[in-house]
């Protein structure tokens, strides 16, 4: 495993009950840039409509991670499946959705290519 891991991890394992939390994005970026090759961002909105278009407008501090530039085709797959399911309350819980849903992306993948 990448030392890069075991160091995040480590930190993340030293938080104190009720502090697990990244201090800021900062601490998340490199992170997902160690798990995926590529750049994310991290947006905050003060809206977000949760799933559906038409679900009733929610005021308050809503996370998405996005790509900084191109990513390889997962970011448009994520965007397209989970439309009205990306803006989380915490910055934990969006990352936890992200990573999640590449690894499905990246199962599904596989098994067309194994076709």
């Amino acid at each position: 495993m990448h030392s890069g891991f075991n160091d995040k991890f480590n930190d993340i394992l030293k938080l104190e009950p009720g502090h697990e939390k990244f201090e800021d994005e900062n601490q998340v970026i490199p992170y997902l840039r160690l798990l995926t090759d590529y750049r994310y961002n991290i947006n905050m909105s003060l809206h977000r409509r949760w799933g559906s278009t038409d679900s009733p407008l929610e005021e308050g501090k809503f996370y998405q991670i996005v790509p900084d530039n191109v990513d390889d085709g997962f970011y448009d797959w994520y965007y397209e499946n989970r439309r009205c399911y990306q803006f989380f309350k915490t910055v934990e819980m969006a990352l936890l959705y992200f990573v999640f849903y590449r690894r499905v992306w990246i199962k599904d993948r596989e098994a067309l290519n194994a076709d």
